[in-house]
């Protein structure tokens, strides 16, 4: 019913309020994530015949995009009661037990390489616990790694955490160690993930409001531009006074000091008590201030509640405080790889239907990481891969696709990530492009609980992408967020966004939305965001006192303040057809920031707490390309429905009122005739007035107000 819901909005209210152009199509049930994901999986796994394969994808989006593999090709079997030394080509052990499948990813892969030509490695039921990454290169293109048919294989990112002792004072210890360079991210406890030692402690309830300090102004430096590797805390705020040795901030910032358009894991260097300083490292392009909101994690001394962690690296030991009534038997895994699997220069490899959790958070941050990297699934150079029907939870990034063309994503469920959900585009310096990928029906949850400014599915460097049929579900910050970043080097042409449903976008930041397309390289991207359904697109931001902005808050006179929009562009992104989308329940519904020539049409918004169109020409300030056109809004259908009955602000000294036009947009609901705000004042009454004042002055032809009971 869900996939319905967005065509059966727009019909009911193009019944109430008839205008020309197109509605929304209605979706195929066959391309929604679940059931795609379910019949990817039957038609991919590793005893699949090609009519298999055909039956489960006909009348699918992927029936076109993917071709059978399983002809011709030799199979070995992996499973984790097999062993290295027998042959792999026995699923199950004989009865001698003299041979049967590997117990190892990596024993299979140097098989398949050693034999040549085409293979399978079919995975077998149960836990495979990685202590590595498993690495493929040129040598094993087109190699298949599937699930076994109705089986389930599960590869943790690290080892299984075994023999606790219980402590005097209740707590678990066990002794743990590590690979060379790595570190314990997270620990999962009967499946679920626990909390690092922090403080304050998180809160029990998951309010995002709450379990946080708030820095202080600094009494003794006032360069704000300090704040990239120096914040300021009130007397008594810290537990620890000065032992910094193993301590991160967790903080919320951004690129410029005192926003809230990210987060970042910065370690401590040193606590400077006379002038009440947290010292860290940092980057330049990632700022705190006077009100940044954080915690503080990596201390022994932070170890007080249930469900809390601490890794002793002196002593090679984990200590974990239990939640009631766990015993010590419980399943225990160390997080310790942010990549499981790394594709190198592996061209057209499939991978399919296996599960991949229990890593290390790392990959989404500004600190230590490079681009967006890490990824539970990475891919370098590697053209043609295709990822299909896997599940990835509990990592730091789901997966990371950098200078690879013609990659399918498709099928996939994944969540509880700790940056972006898919990365999709280029590595900083070499700025190799990632043409031709196609995204598509996977179900993406629950995204960006360490880094805030992260994606469901970020994407740049990339021509004639698609991204089809997925459903993105409560995130940090974007659903979906496209362009260019840098420049040219990172540019986007041909974009399609179509057929998605987003709901409970910026859920963690004061400046974001739903979906944005960026275009800092400066030339018509000539790309579509179309017949997609959007709801709940929220914001979370808080004043210096500790004290947050209301949910739905808007304010077009007050900053800073919190924004959102459920669609936007930004940063000179132009060229950008936003078509046929059903916005219902967000803030600002729709945005243009700084472009030209995009086109607003055919959409359906209803419920917003905030303007419906929010026009903007600050990211554009002084740029008038020769081939510049108007920004039209035409053809929507729009029900007002905030407290202030503001339809639409426009703030455009710079590129003057001509820059945006409207046509033939029907509203209704609460307007006013302060229900247009037009900044450089080019209306008779001002700078608010109503449709009537925005048509005296020329910026609007045929829009209609329809009264309905």
């Amino acid at each position: 019913m869900r996939w319905r819901f967005a065509p059966i909005l727009s019909i009911l209210l193009a019944t109430l309020f008839p205008r020309p152009g197109n509605l929304a199509p209605v979706s195929s049930d066959a391309d929604a994530p679940d059931r795609l994901q379910s019949a990817v999986r039957e038609a991919t796994c590793a005893e699949a015949s090609p009519a298999i394969f055909s039956g489960k994808l006909k009348g699918t989006s992927l029936n076109k995009v993917l071709t059978d593999t399983s002809a011709a090709r030799s199979v070995f079997y992996v499973s984790p009661d097999g062993k290295d030394d027998w042959s792999g080509r026995l699923p199950k052990a004989n009865p001698q037990r003299t041979d049967g499948p590997f117990a190892s990813i990596e024993r299979a892969r140097d098989a398949a390489r050693a034999k040549g030509g085409q293979n399978t490695i079919a995975m077998g039921n149960g836990d495979y616990y990685l202590a590595e990454p498993v690495v493929f290169d040129a040598r094993d293109a087109g190699l298949v790694i599937a699930a076994r048919c109705n089986e389930a294989p599960v590869l943790h990112g690290g080892p299984l955490v075994r023999k606790w002792a219980i402590q005097a004072d209740g707590r678990w210890t066990a002794s743990l160690k590590l690979p060379p360079g790595r570190e314990v991210g997270d620990l999962f406890v009967g499946g679920a993930r626990q909390t690092q030692a922090r403080f304050p402690n998180a809160p029990r309830d998951g309010d995002p409001r709450k379990g946080w300090l708030f820095a202080a102004k600094c009494p003794q430096d006032d360069d704000i531009w300090h704040g990239n590797t120096r914040f300021c805390f009130h007397s008594g705020d810290l537990p620890i006074s000065k032992n910094a040795a193993g301590l991160v901030a967790n903080i919320v910032g951004g690129f410029h000091p005192g926003s809230q358009w990210g987060s970042d894991t910065l370690p401590v260097v040193s606590i400077d008590n006379a002038n009440s300083a947290i010292n860290t490292k940092g980057t330049a392009y990632f700022f705190t201030a006077e009100g940044s909101r954080y915690f503080l994690t990596g201390a022994a001394a932070l170890l007080d509640a249930p469900g809390e962690w601490w890794y002793d690296g002196a002593k090679e030991q984990l200590v974990y405080i239990p939640s009631d009534g766990l015993p010590t038997s419980a399943t225990a895994v160390a997080g310790i790889l942010p990549t499981f699997f790394r594709l190198d220069g592996a061209r057209g490899m499939v991978i399919s239907g296996l599960r991949f959790r229990d890593g290390d958070p790392q990959g989404s941050g500004k600190f230590a990481t490079d681009t967006r990297g890490f990824g539970a699934i990475r891919l370098e150079h590697a053209d043609g891969v295709r990822l299909l029907g896997n599940a990835i939870d509990n990592v730091g990034v789901g997966i990371h696709v950098s200078e690879s063309k013609d990659v399918v994503i498709a099928g996939n469920v994944i969540g509880d990530v700790a940056g972006n959900g898919i990365y999709l585009g280029t590595n900083y310096g070499t700025f190799l492009k990632s043409h031709g990928a196609k995204i598509l029906s996977n179900h993406i949850h629950d995204i960006g609980r360490v880094y805030f400014e992260t994606a469901g599915i970020w994407f740049q460097a990339a021509d004639n992408v698609r991204i089809a049929h997925n459903l993105i579900e409560n995130v940090a910050q974007f659903g979906i967020a496209g362009g260019s970043l840098w420049g040219p080097q990172d540019a986007v042409h041909d974009a399609v966004i179509e057929h998605n449903v987003i709901r409970n976008a910026n859920q963690h930041t004061a400046d974001g939305g739903a979906i944005k397309m960026m275009g800092e390289q400066a030339d018509p991207l000539n790309s579509s965001i179309r017949y997609n359904l959007v709801t709940g697109t929220g914001q979370l931001m808080n004043r210096a006192d500790g004290t947050f902005w209301p949910p739905g808050y808007e304010n077009t006179s007050e900053w800073p303040s919190p924004i959102s929009w459920a669609i936007y562009t930004d940063g000179k992104a132009s060229g950008v057809r936003i078509e046929g989308n059903t916005l219902s329940g967000n803030i600002t519904a729709i945005g243009i920031n700084g472009g030209w020539s995009n086109l607003v049409t055919g959409n359906v918004i209803s419920a917003g707490s905030g303007a419906a169109f929010r026009v903007d020409d600050g990211t554009g300030w002084g740029w008038r390309p020769p081939w510049a056109g108007p920004n039209r809004i035409e053809d929507n259908i729009v029900s007002v429905d905030n407290s202030n009955g503001l339809a639409a602000y426009v703030y455009a000294p710079d590129h003057k009122p001509g820059s945006v036009r409207f046509a033939r947009n029907r509203y209704s609901g609460n307007l006013n005739d302060k229900s247009f705000r037009i900044n450089p004042e080019i209306m008779p009454s001002g700078e608010f007035g109503s449709l009537s004042d925005l048509q005296k002055a020329g910026a609007d032809i045929g829009s209609i107000v329809s009264h309905t009971e």
